[in-house]
């Protein structure tokens, strides 16, 4: 199956590679052969990704996925009996932290890439997960969203963000993170924002919304909480 996967991502000019581990756990872009990162983050390149779940999952720094869970409560945003959503869900994980950990009211996610539904929907079979394209607003509304490690891929960051944070119901929270540009060279991106470049993306995206800012994961990291006004 391995073997197979790997022929996949040949047809998108891609290499398959095991991912090496920083100092602080948290897992380094792979070294692939990328023709164009515009292929790398189409659908059919995430369902070849996702394809085969042993692989994929290979590549997964679950660790990182519940430190930012942490991170966030550690910021006063608590769980319990909230609306929770995960936009750019990937295979389930930061869901599935969240549902063996606190007790939220509902859970759900939010993905583009089917294959990495099925991986998901396997996990968290009790989970409302859906087909979810990022550009489309939606009128759905969430007491704790986050959005990890998406916008980088994204051909049209701030469109996205714009929605994303238009899902935030009265007081609630968003948790967003890209990596810090400074040191990201992953091929597959198409933004790289430095701390300053984020700050002042966000300025531009989130107006009306409250944004606190700043580098987490040993400065590997830029994160924004983001908080909707009290209607």
């Amino acid at each position: 199956m391995k073997n197979l996967i790997k022929k996949v991502f040949s047809i998108f000019g891609l290499g398959v590679y095991r991912l090496d581990q920083s100092q602080n756990g948290h897992c380094q872009p792979p070294k692939l052969v990328i023709s164009s990162p515009l292929e790398h983050n189409s659908k059919e390149g995430l369902n070849a990704f996702y394809a085969d779940q042993e692989t994929a999952e290979s590549y997964l720094d679950l660790q990182f996925y519940q430190r930012l869970v942490t991170f966030l409560h550690d910021h006063q945003t608590d769980y319990d009996n909230k609306h929770v959503a995960d936009v750019g869900c990937g295979a389930g994980h930061l869901l599935k932290f969240i549902q063996d950990n606190y007790q939220p009211a509902s859970l759900t996610g939010f993905e583009y890439s089917e294959a990495a539904l099925a991986i998901a929907r396997s996990r968290l079979p009790h989970t409302q997960l859906s087909y979810f394209d990022v550009y489309e607003p939606s009128n759905l509304k969430f007491d704790v969203v986050f959005c990890v490690e998406v916008l980088e891929h994204l051909l049209y960051p701030e469109k996205a963000l714009r929605n994303i944070v238009e899902m935030l119901a009265p007081a609630g929270t968003a948790l967003v993170t890209v990596p810090n540009g400074r040191t990201d060279t992953f091929e597959g991106h198409i933004n790289f924002w430095s701390p300053e470049s984020w700050n002042v993306f966000l300025r531009e995206a989130c107006q009306g919304f409250e944004v606190e800012a700043g580098l987490i994961e040993t400065d590997a990291t830029n994160f924004a909480i983001i908080r909707s006004p009290a209607r």
